[in-house]
């Protein structure tokens, strides 16, 4: 039964917060309010392994997750977002090119990429497998690092907010060594062979050769 509740209150939460972090994208950028339609049943089953692993790690049962701020000195608390962040992107950068692979691309992640010019309402529109897939990087470091469970939720709740900007092709951003809209943009430009896989930063995609830059007009 708890499994149950967490279950239902992470989908529920999860479901909503993706309509109210595109209604507040487009409200701060002035911009008429774009229709979508997701069913929440495909987003249910595109989330389920996400669930099952925050389900995991908030009651402790995996992870390193830590409720009191006392548990871990004030610099590592401090430090530990910045952490959680350049682990994640590492895990994400992995999988996002094991999905730009020839098969997994053309049978899952080219769904994602019928959005050649993404608004912020793309970061989310998956096939469920690619969604499952692409979440682990999202889960993982909680497991790996200790990390304060309200700093976890803050994270997770930011990801969503950076994935709304990544996915703006409209008001496009340059940002030094950040992996910005102007970069995942040019990324859903291109098809199955692509770059700019990571999610924050640029130093994955430098390091391996998979960074390419989109000059734009200031």
């Amino acid at each position: 039964m708890e499994f149950l509740f967490y279950f239902i209150i992470l989908s529920v939460n999860d479901y909503n917060l993706y309509f109210i972090t595109n209604r507040l994208y487009e409200k701060i950028n002035n911009r008429a309010s774009y229709t979508v339609d997701v069913d929440f049943k495909e987003w249910v089953l595109g989330n389920f392994l996400s669930y099952i692993s925050i389900y995991l790690i908030y009651t402790q049962q995996i992870g390193k997750l830590y409720n009191n701020f006392d548990e871990q000195n004030n610099v590592y608390t401090f430090l530990s977002p910045i952490f959680y962040f350049l682990m994640q992107d590492f895990f994400f950068y992995v999988l996002h090119r094991i999905v730009h692979t020839p098969y997994l691309y053309k049978t899952i992640h080219y769904v994602h990429h019928k959005n050649r010019k993404p608004t912020s309402w793309a970061g989310r529109m998956s096939h469920h497998i690619d969604s499952n897939l692409e979440n682990i990087a999202f889960t993982l470091p909680a497991v790996i690092m200790p990390i304060n469970q309200y700093i976890w939720m803050t994270c997770l709740i930011f990801t969503f907010i950076w994935g709304n900007f990544l996915h703006d092709s409209k008001k496009k951003y340059k940002i030094k060594l950040i992996n910005d809209n102007t970069d995942h943009c040019l990324h859903h430009y291109y098809g199955e062979k692509n770059y700019n896989f990571s999610y924050y930063f640029n130093h994955w995609d430098i390091i391996f050769n998979t960074h390419r830059e989109l000059k734009i007009k200031a």
